[in-house]
């Protein structure tokens, strides 16, 4: 900050000062800035005027000191000057009865003045304090701008709301009032008015009438609604969303606790659904079955068959199978084992089928009714099919041969 060592009086300063004391109200208008050189016969008490004055400063705040000086406050700022310059010389204003505004008091730091910049360079605002004689005036006054924003620390410290039940009889713009209901109000000029912010109760964008309560789902869009078909609930550990198997168009990766879902329909089974997943090597997959109507397989295929990657493959996949159930003649347990060209065996209804493809092998379990020796029969087939190729990798699920007339499958990665 510049040095300035301690304000004058000039010769129209000391005659108000003199009317002051005889009871004329002394008022400070403004605070003036300049850059200008004073030559060594320059008589500060004879000028009306700053040398070179630059820019004109409202007043923030006046206050008596009481040892027959007055400290005036205002806010030393750059905000649109299009040149800088040094400031050497201060000036203090007042309003003279006869003369109109007058320079009171003038400062001045010479070569130890500080530079000034340009608006857009530098940002520049201080609080500057300045003091002057008022000697023992008894009215003194300021005209004090409203446009001031900035404010010292102690100030905000101090501007605390007043509380009682009712209004503060001292009031002035912006003064703040907690009322009997403890509600927060403001002065505006004229009148308390209650204080007013559209988001002022919002947590993270919502409203209060949107946030949720405890021990219910965090809303994850919007409105507030959770859309399990486009978003995710998420914890350190477990991940759940679904996709629409039936868009997609290339093999895509499952995450784990992801499923992918799909529907089909046909008027003449069998029908291919291709699951366009993309397997990894330690993948664990589970597919869930459900359909309307199960059919004759064709040939010698079974209900429901998965070709891996898309693929038959001769004689690579063995197939062990147990059927346990009960018809006219009783109980009954058989076991057969086949080999074939695809994971075999699948079956509708309600089927679960747990898919390891490090070690190859699909095992399923499922419950329908099954023909034995020439009769229908209610029963429960599990077992397992493995696919014995160790070579080919395996980077696709699969297509799902499914012989009904339409179904839902799901397709959910387990780690």
């Amino acid at each position: 900050m510049a040095d300035f060592r301690g304000t004058i009086l000039t010769r129209r300063g000391r005659n108000l000062l003199a009317k002051a004391q005889t009871g004329t109200t002394l008022t400070f208008t403004k605070i003036a800035i300049g850059d200008g050189l004073w030559l060594s016969n320059t008589d500060p008490t004879q000028l009306n005027d700053l040398v070179s004055p630059k820019l004109n400063l409202p007043i923030q705040e006046i206050r008596v000191v009481g040892d027959g000086t007055v400290r005036l406050r205002f806010v030393l700022t750059n905000t649109a000057l299009s040149q800088g310059f040094f400031m050497r010389e201060i000036g203090i204003y007042a309003q003279d009865p006869d003369l109109g505004e007058i320079l009171y008091a003038v400062a001045y730091a010479g070569d130890r003045a500080d530079f000034i910049p340009a608006d857009g360079i530098t940002k520049v605002e201080n609080v500057v304090d300045i003091y002057t004689v008022i000697a023992n005036a008894q009215n003194v006054t300021a005209v004090i701008s409203d446009t001031v924003v900035l404010a010292t620390k102690q100030d905000i410290d101090t501007v605390k709301p007043e509380a009682s039940s009712t209004a503060p009889s001292f009031t002035y713009p912006g003064k703040l009032w907690v009322d009997g209901d403890e509600f927060l109000k403001y002065f505006n000029g004229s009148n308390w008015q209650g204080l007013k912010v559209s988001f002022a109760d919002t947590v993270d964008g919502f409203h209060a009438s949107l946030t949720p309560a405890p021990f219910t789902l965090v809303p994850l869009n919007a409105n507030g609604v959770l859309d399990l078909s486009s978003t995710y609930i998420r914890s350190n550990v477990y991940t759940f969303k679904r996709i629409n198997g039936n868009e997609l168009t290339s093999d895509y990766p499952l995450a784990v606790g992801e499923e992918a879902i799909y529907t089909f329909s046909t008027s003449s089974p069998p029908i291919n659904v291709p699951l366009r997943i993309a397997t990894v090597p330690y993948g664990v997959y589970q597919i869930l079955i459900f359909d309307y109507m199960i059919t004759a397989p064709s040939s010698d295929l079974g209900h429901y068959v998965l070709f891996v990657n898309n693929t038959s493959y001769t004689d690579a996949f063995k197939t062990v199978l147990a059927i346990f159930g009960e018809n006219s003649t009783g109980l009954f347990f058989l076991t057969y084992t086949k080999s074939n060209l695809y994971f075999d065996r699948f079956a509708g209804g309600v089927c679960s089928v747990i898919l390891n493809v490090y070690n190859r092998v699909a095992m399923f379990d499922f419950s329908e009714n099954v023909g034995v020796g020439g009769s229908w029969a209610t029963g429960r087939k599990f077992g397992t099919s493995r696919w014995l190729d160790k070579s080919t990798p395996w980077t696709s699920l699969g297509t799902m041969l499914c012989n009904s007339t339409g179904g839902l499958i799901l397709v959910r990665r387990l780690a």
